[in-house]
């Protein structure tokens, strides 16, 4: 039971093919299992005990300093805490994926953006710790950030990672009643925002590019709405529905980099396969997320002439790039950050 509970990664794969009246929250009951079997001394497994106490204890899951949270800002001229646009870098960011922080920093000073940090004000989201199905503990986390961010009037909160944006925009406020005050978005939202208004001015970047939809920033941020009426299914079922946008949205600012050729991979959207890192899974079942990363890139192998895949979650593009190392693969893992840094202008 244990096993069958913590080995899977909460990717939602199952939500979104799922015709029953429940399909909102199968990721939820997942959770909520977790949750009960920890409360009854089953679980967590050894590796995520580990990551959860060092999170509690150092505000990230990798046991870094705080001081050390923003050592790849060194370099940035005239860093500031206070500004219009808040940057949330989150863990892996900050402290593993330097360079995709490093690439969104650039990006905003590019457009001319007034943007700030945290500092060593910023917590881990909570992210890891909800997926294991812990409740109290990432609560604690979400205060601290919310009252952050809100006490320093921040107007728009801005982050790449995929984890970090679920939990900041629906979750805070979904377990807890904590609301934000800025706009929470993602990295793409935010380019898309800015080529709509003309502010985007891109080079050419000569790559045939797929991209891997991050599960976070996909299907968990799918809505549903009744059918009342039974015109689309039966009456009372839950017909999903997306008014997120954030398919299209990463795509749209991919295809417009001049010199980008884009194919897409067979499973992709609503019905893309998991990069195989979320849930606790690459820290308990590592053999498991690497294969499942590997089987990820063999699909991307497949798309005549792919060079590059594409995600904008420093989690996928950790585990997307384990999967190409093992099989050998020429194909390279980037951020979608990086390639929009390259082409700007």
């Amino acid at each position: 039971m244990q096993k069958a509970v913590f080995s899977c990664t909460v990717c939602g794969g199952c939500q979104s093919q799922c015709l029953l009246d429940y399909k909102p929250w199968i990721v939820d009951y997942i959770e909520q299992m977790r949750n009960h079997l920890i409360n009854m001394g089953i679980g967590p497994t050894k590796a995520e005990k580990a990551y959860q106490e060092k999170i509690i204890r150092d505000h990230n899951p990798y046991g870094e300093t705080h001081s050390s949270r923003f050592n790849w800002l060194k370099d940035v001229k005239n860093l500031k805490t206070d500004g219009n646009t808040v940057y949330f870098a989150g863990c892996t960011a900050s402290y593993r994926r330097t360079e995709i922080a490093k690439s969104t920093a650039s990006v905003l000073t590019k457009l001319g953006e007034d943007w700030a940090v945290m500092g060593e004000n910023e917590y881990c989201c909570g992210s890891p710790l909800l997926r294991a199905g812990l409740r109290d503990e990432p609560q604690k986390l979400a205060e601290h950030n919310v009252d952050y961010i809100n006490d320093h009037g921040f107007k728009t909160v801005v982050t790449a990672c995929a984890g970090c944006y679920k939990v900041l925009s629906k979750e805070y406020e979904k377990w807890w009643g904590l609301k934000l005050k800025a706009k929470v978005m993602h990295t793409s939202q935010f380019l898309e925002e800015k080529m709509q208004k003309g502010g985007l001015k891109l080079n050419k970047v000569n790559a045939t590019v797929t991209y891997h939809d991050p599960c976070h920033m996909g299907r968990h941020m799918n809505h549903y709405e009744v059918d009342m009426e039974g015109k689309k299914m039966w009456k009372g079922a839950f017909v999903q529905i997306d008014k997120v946008g954030l398919y299209d949205t990463p795509r749209n600012v991919l295809k417009a980099i001049p010199g980008i050729e884009f194919k897409e991979m067979y499973r992709n959207r609503d019905n893309s396969f998991c990069c195989g890192a979320g849930g606790g899974i690459k820290s308990s079942y590592p053999d498991v997320a690497l294969e499942t990363a590997k089987t990820r890139v063999q699909e991307a192998e497949k798309v005549q002439g792919v060079q590059k895949i594409v995600s904008p979650c420093p989690f996928c593009v950790t585990n997307l790039g384990d999967g190409a190392k093992a099989l050998g693969s020429k194909i390279e893992v980037v951020d979608l950050i990086q390639l929009v840094d390259q082409a700007l202008k």
